[in-house]
């Protein structure tokens, strides 16, 4: 991995040093790019952090997560996109996991590249805090990625001593090689750059684009849940539940319309990236994935969810005919421009539901009940029952069905199945209906794909690194 992304890294900074120099005789060769060359004043790391979240790239979880569980169906207008990922076709040369690996990896090393520059320059008095809000954001989006790495690579969240990940906390150099980090070592790793990331970024940096100390606590809720710890999870939940309302009908519509951010704690702006493209056409609205039936069938018909993941519009080849069996995506129907929509990657929902999942694992199944229902009430817009659980395997279904309707197609569906499976005693299941074009319907608890293998680009050019159980050496 780290052999591959260094070409690519090294020549966004050559783009970015011919930029910044005043005059074409100031170019030095590329054996002689520095980072004393490429960053040499606080504005300079401030456009490499805008790089860096330009690395950010989300569209590979929204991919994976809705094809490979059971959120998507093969669309009408499929002329094989995608089809070999909907039939759980898995080894260590599919495309798709490579490009999870390979796009974290990337921004992680872009993080790295501005951090080592920083220690490096002359910085002003004046300019102190804003260089310190913008290595803080580095080091929350390097947790981020090394986050997002472990969801997918890691086999056994439990077990601190399992094969991780690959922790890189520094540029390499092109005949690095290095072996995977336990899970615990990793943990640690991603606490420890939140730790940095909350001491750094600036109080005052609200901006929603951005890495912000709430989106800060929020990996904090995300990690503390994935390493058991779910005391740490619901406090670190609580705290930004009381610091955002959850949307009401109109709003949760307009958030996917980019015209609400009411419980928007972070997202990734996309001004001219077209998101819908995961599942259409863009240039005919051609479909070539749909929502699935059993998606569809787990809303009320009031649920504004309903609505916000199904066109029933005219717009963007709508609209959709679930008596035909066209269920027509629309989480993403974009600007009036359309299909032009930035990534809502964490709202204050998804704190609700870390809480409920946490309290369903410690044996609070009153609360869990109480905290599903806020989240129904507001998106049915009137007051429903509340549940009655009487076992961790009965609310942590319920919390997963919730997590499904809240959460469809905004890249968490796979690894929830994968986090919660052994609790509920289910993999992943589709309904028959959604398997009539040839594809697989039951994936097993036990099977090796809810662990994503080590790419074959990273077997080839590190051996020092170790193949996930099940995918051969």
């Amino acid at each position: 991995m780290k052999k591959i992304i260094i070409n690519s890294v090294a020549i966004m900074l050559l783009m970015v040093s011919f930029t910044s120099c005043n005059d074409a005789i100031d170019i030095e060769p590329v054996d002689q790019l520095t980072p004393e060359i490429t960053f040499e004043t606080v504005d300079d790391l401030q456009q490499g952090l805008n790089g860096v979240y330009g690395q950010y790239g989300f569209e590979a979880d929204i991919t994976f997560n809705s094809v490979f569980a059971d959120n998507c169906k093969v669309g009408f207008d499929n002329g094989g996109q995608l089809i070999n990922l909907y039939n759980w076709v898995m080894t260590a040369g599919t495309a798709q996991s490579t490009t999870l690996w390979t796009t974290y990896y990337s921004m992680i090393n872009g993080a790295n590249r501005i951090l080592e520059a920083s220690d490096l320059i002359d910085v002003d008095p004046a300019d102190q805090a804003q260089l310190a809000n913008i290595r803080g954001q580095l080091y929350a989006l390097r947790a981020a990625a090394h986050y997002h790495l472990l969801t997918y690579f890691t086999t056994d969240y439990s077990d601190e001593n399992a094969l991780s990940i690959i922790i890189s906390d520094e540029v390499p150099i092109v005949t690095d090689v290095f072996p995977r980090n336990t899970t615990g070592e990793v943990f640690d790793f991603i606490e420890s750059d939140l730790e940095l990331a909350s001491s750094l970024i600036a109080t005052s940096q609200t901006d929603i684009t951005r890495a912000t100390r709430d989106f800060v606590t929020g990996l904090r809720a995300r990690v503390s849940l994935l390493r058991g710890q779910n005391g740490l999870a619901m406090s670190y939940a609580q705290d930004l539940i009381d610091a955002y309302p959850l949307a009401n009908q109109s709003q949760y519509f307009g958030m996917f319309a980019d015209t609400d951010n009411t419980e928007v704690i972070m997202k990734l702006a996309r001004p001219s990236s077209l998101v819908s493209g995961i599942w259409y056409f863009t240039n005919s609205a051609g479909p070539f994935m749909e929502a699935s039936n059993s998606l569809y069938d787990s809303f009320d018909p009031s649920d504004i969810r309903l609505q916000t993941c199904i066109n029933f519009s005219t717009n963007n080849a709508g609209p959709s005919e679930p008596e035909n069996n066209i269920h027509l995506i629309n989480k993403y129907p974009g600007n009036p421009s359309g299909f032009i929509s930035d990534i809502k990657n964490m709202r204050v929902s998804e704190m609700h539901l870390i809480k409920a999942e946490a309290q369903a694992l410690s044996g609070d199944f009153e609360d869990c009940a109480i905290t599903l229902k806020g989240i129904r009430d507001a998106r049915l817009g009137t007051s429903t029952d509340l549940d009655v659980y009487t076992g961790v395997a009965q609310a942590a279904s319920a919390v997963l069905l919730e997590r499904r309707k809240e959460l469809a197609f905004e890249g968490q569906r796979y690894l929830d199945i994968k986090r919660l499976r052994s609790v509920v005693g289910q993999g992943i299941v589709r309904a028959e209906i959604d398997c009539q074009n040839g594809g697989n319907c039951v994936l097993p608890i036990s099977d090796q794909r809810f662990t994503l293998p080590i790419p074959q680009v990273e077997l080839n050019a590190n051996p020092g690194i170790t193949q996930n159980p099940g995918y051969g050496n």
